[in-house]
């Protein structure tokens, strides 16, 4: 019986000509284009798992993948290989071999997501950062953001995927500030559709005064995806990191 292998890959995409991660029908995603190229290098068809399925739009700098096959290419080979063939706007960082079983998605034990706000109209990056041109409190901004802790359920920020449970932890949050730049990062368990997106245009809305200082923590105990701010665009998020065992 021929053996399996299994990769580990390391990512960085900017996802702004992309419909997202996962393979969707007459669309360019960032799945497809690492799948096509592994194919030719490879010469057999694979199945990329990701450690999250980032939306059309969004980005990554530390995005994790893996997939089996039962070619024992070396890893610097094929590192170079693929980028040597995917486009410009993906870029696999390092390329390994994992343990036998292990899941780029099962196996993380968090995901770290950082959303960028600009308070100035940017030329340069500004595919990378939501210009909000409203004067936004930043004490506001930092304290709206204090309750997002421990256990939570984050239905009331998502947009629905038939998920039943929208549970998860929450390691760590907070806002972030550097001249006209406002960074909010968040370490969960797990993430659910719109969800961070959801909580930075809630946050926005209680900074600008639209919305009470409490919005947030009404939103978790009720569940009212109604009583959030507008969804904040896709263009400012990022996933930066996913944590296994401890280390990335």
């Amino acid at each position: 019986m021929t053996k399996e292998h299994t990769y580990k890959l390391e990512l960085e995409y900017d996802g702004t000509r992309f419909a997202g991660w996962q393979i969707q029908p007459n669309a360019r995603t960032v799945q497809n284009v690492i799948e096509e190229a592994l194919e030719k290098v490879l010469h057999q068809p694979v199945r990329l798992i990701a450690a999250g399925r980032t939306d059309a739009g969004v980005h990554a700098s530390g995005q994790v993948a893996s997939f089996k096959t039962t070619s024992d290419i070396e890893s610097n080979r094929l590192k170079r290989a693929l980028n040597a063939l995917i486009p410009r706007d993906v870029t696999v960082l390092e390329l390994t071999q994992a343990p036998d079983g292990f899941n780029a998605r099962y196996d993380a034990l968090s995901r770290t997501y950082r959303y960028t706000i600009s308070s100035r109209r940017l030329s340069l990056g500004r595919a990378y950062a939501w210009h909000v041109p409203y004067k936004l409190d930043r004490d506001l901004l930092a304290a709206s953001t204090g309750c997002i802790e421990g256990e939570c359920d984050l239905r009331g920020f998502s947009k629905g995927r038939d998920e039943h449970d929208y549970s998860t932890v929450i390691l760590k949050n907070q806002w972030m500030f550097h001249d006209n730049f406002m960074i909010f990062e968040i370490c969960a368990v797990r993430f659910f559709h719109h969800a961070v997106r959801g909580i930075v245009g809630s946050s926005v809305e209680v900074a600008r005064g639209k919305a009470p200082a409490d919005l947030i923590q009404r939103i978790l105990e009720t569940h009212d995806r109604k009583l959030a701010g507008p969804t904040a665009p896709a263009l400012g998020l990022c996933l930066v990191s996913v944590e296994y065992g401890g280390q990335k």
